[in-house]
This record gives C-alpha cells, sequence and structure tokens, in this order.
C-alpha cells in the first residue's frame, strides 16, 4: 500500500524468481563470478546484507520483519543461500513464499568457523541451513565450476525461473 493512496495496492506476479542471498557485497564475495552467472538470468535477484550486523537481541526478529517488507516483482521458488549467517532470512522467505526451495551452496565450516566471533552459534546455522536444503539441494563451495552451475541451472529451467517468455514485472503476458 503506497501512504499517499491507500487504495494502491503493488502489483503481484506470479513469475518464478530465484533469489540470491549473498554474505557480503557482491564486489567483494568469493563466489562473484557464479553469482554473477546466474545474476545474468532475468528472473533472479540478489539481495545483499545490510551494512550493520544485525544486534544480538534482534536476531529472531530482524529477518521475520525483513521478509515481511521485501517486495518481489514474483513469487520467489529458489533461495539459493551462500552463508550460514543467512539461514535466518532464508527460513523467513521459505515461510512466507510457501513452496520455494532452499539451495545451499555450503562454505567449508572450518574456515567460516574461524572467520567468525561466535563459530557454535554458526555451526548450528550451518546444520539447520544443510537439514533445510536436503543433501541434493546442497553444493560445496569447493566444487568445480561445472558441479556449481549445472544442478542448479536445470532446475530452475524445471521451475520456468530460465524461461524463453519475456519477463515483465507486474504485467500480465498471456502465454501459449
Amino acid at each position: 500500500m503506497s501512504p499517499l493512496n491507500p487504495r494502491y495496492r503493488e502489483p503481484t506476479s506470479s513469475e518464478p524468481l530465484a533469489v540470491l542471498l549473498l554474505p557480503r557485497k557482491l564486489e567483494e564475495f568469493e563466489l562473484a563470478e557464479h553469482a554473477r552467472d546466474l545474476l545474468s538470468i532475468p528472473r533472479v535477484l540478489a539481495l545483499e546484507p545490510g551494512r550493520f550486523p544485525t544486534p544480538r537481541f534482534l536476531r529472531e526478529s530482524a529477518p521475520l520483519r525483513a521478509a515481511k517488507r521485501l517486495k518481489f516483482p514474483g513469487k520467489p521458488r529458489v533461495l539459493v543461500l551462500y552463508h550460514p549467517r543467512q539461514y535466518p532470512l532464508a527460513r523467513a522467505l521459505a515461510a512466507r513464499h510457501e513452496g520455494s526451495e532452499l539451495w545451499y551452496i555450503r562454505p567449508d565450516p572450518e574456515i567460516v568457523g574461524e572467520q567468525d566471533e561466535r563459530p557454535d552459534e554458526l555451526a548450528d546455522l550451518d546444520r539447520l541451513a544443510y537439514e533445510r536444503a536436503t543433501p541434493a539441494r546442497v553444493i560445496s563451495q569447493d566444487a568445480e565450476p561445472g558441479e556449481l552451475r549445472e544442478p542448479l541451472r536445470l532446475r530452475l529451467r524445471e521451475l520456468e525461473v530460465i524461461s524463453p517468455h519475456p519477463f515483465v514485472p507486474g504485467a500480465r503476458i498471456r502465454r501459449n
């Protein structure tokens, strides 16, 4: 709803989307090439984390609130998670957009644990993300580029995120 016109509603679209949950700015991300490859697909979006870390007392509620406030130009069908720290947001988005799949491009847990000030909390988030994604949708970040790219692209085709039809957010396109 627009604050200026209470009767205005944003156009909703059922276009299938994929959403990448990046752990840092794309320019600073180790797998930026993989993310850019996916972002070349018109129905793929990326979410970068906020500039400031979430205070500890808001870690449960902030992702729920963010998931509620985010407006997409379609329906997220695939959520791609690159770091366990983004799992609470992925969980909130998956709950808000029922039927969406979680793909976990899993980093080396030892390296991630060394980089974080709370390795136990991160290990729990990693375990939860791993369990939620199901083993068929968990790929190691150390995988070969083809192994990292092909299974996800194949699934994006099946879900029509990769589609020959034009992507016009908010418009109704008739498909024959």
